[in-house]
């Protein structure tokens, strides 16, 4: 297979040495970087992202859209979410309409006076079959070859079998689902209920706290994709609990992270210089999606306390009395 990908964050970086594990793979990256690509040519490293790591010999960086998408077979587009409308710009007349188009990035931003998710956007562009990537995945997890699953949201038998052949690999397990908004959403808010996992734990809360956290969070992850209309089984999938444990329940998440800084009532200056270097997806997915669902009459008690932390200066332990009050059953 002839893999393009469009970008090379630290996570896109990972999928590549995954794919390029399968010798048939031949995987050309995309960056904007010219010094980094420069670089790439003469050590087949990438310093400044996974710093040490020696990648395979079929994967190969360029600068230039054109010789990322000559023939390709597949497209993975895994730019930070901001930058996903001007990809899409820029790659919409470089690849045949039948290509598919695996968007691995995940949050919400704002197109012209919309929000909307990576996949929203991509489908207002492009004419290709498109196809969102998530599931229970650190990046440094993912490089390191550990076995993982991944949740797609693909439609027709073509397409599925183009993915399949492309994650071959005995380490990798991958679960097809034809709920795109599903799988964009619960993808977007596990970063935000990662800062308030976070939160709990700065307070000092240990594992009985967080069960409890996530079970109440899962109440209200179901509420969410219930009144989007989403499929339970999305609910129950790596893109949904799988996801939502991962990303909430380890310090590798920049937003738990986050989240254990505010908890600990860390200074101002600390919680800045944190956010300078690192990219919370979490807080642009807070806002955009307490917007959204508000205007559906969604109720999410837990995101808005851990909006008022975060940027009202509430109190943690708000986060705790939220959680008391929410009902645990189910409404499917």
């Amino acid at each position: 297979m002839k893999i393009g990908i469009i970008g090379t964050g630290v996570f896109s970086a990972s999928i590549a040495n995954m794919l390029a594990q399968n010798t048939e793979n031949k995987i050309i990256m995309w960056s904007e970087n010219k010094q980094l690509v420069t670089d790439y040519k003469k050590t087949n490293k990438l310093e400044s992202i996974c710093k040490d790591k020696v990648f395979p010999s079929n994967i190969t960086l360029t600068p230039n859209y054109d010789t990322a998408l000559k023939d390709v077979d597949v497209v993975f587009l895994m730019t930070s979410i901001q930058f996903v409308e001007s990809a899409c710009t820029s790659i919409k007349d470089k690849i045949d309409k039948n290509v598919l188009v695996c968007i691995g990035t995940k949050g919400i931003t704002m197109m012209g006076e919309k929000r909307k998710f990576a996949y929203q956007i991509a489908k207002s562009i492009l004419k290709n079959p498109l196809a969102v990537l998530s599931g229970p995945t650190f990046a440094e997890d993912v490089l390191s070859l550990d076995p993982v699953a991944f949740s797609i949201a693909c439609r027709g038998k073509k397409n599925k079998a183009t993915l399949l052949k492309t994650f071959e690999n005995p380490n990798v397990k991958v679960v097809f689902t034809s709920d795109y908004i599903g799988v964009s959403l619960a993808s977007s808010v596990k970063n935000i209920y990662a800062i308030g996992a976070g939160i709990l734990a700065g307070l000092g809360y240990k594992e009985s706290t967080l069960a409890y956290y996530l079970t109440a969070v899962y109440k209200e992850l179901e509420t969410i994709l219930y009144m989007y209309e989403s499929s339970l089984t999305t609910l129950h999938s790596l893109a949904g609990f799988g996801d939502l444990v991962v990303t909430c329940s380890s310090s590798k998440s920049r937003n738990y992270h986050l989240g254990l800084l505010l908890g600990k009532k860390k200074s101002k200056k600390e919680m800045d210089t944190f956010k300078e270097n690192n990219t919370i997806e979490g807080l642009s997915s807070l806002e955009h999606c307490l917007y959204l669902f508000n205007k559906k009459h969604i109720k999410t008690p837990i995101m808005s306390a851990i909006s008022k932390i975060v940027n009202e200066d509430e109190h943690p332990a708000t986060l705790l009395n939220t959680i008391k009050e929410v009902k645990l059953n189910s409404i499917y």
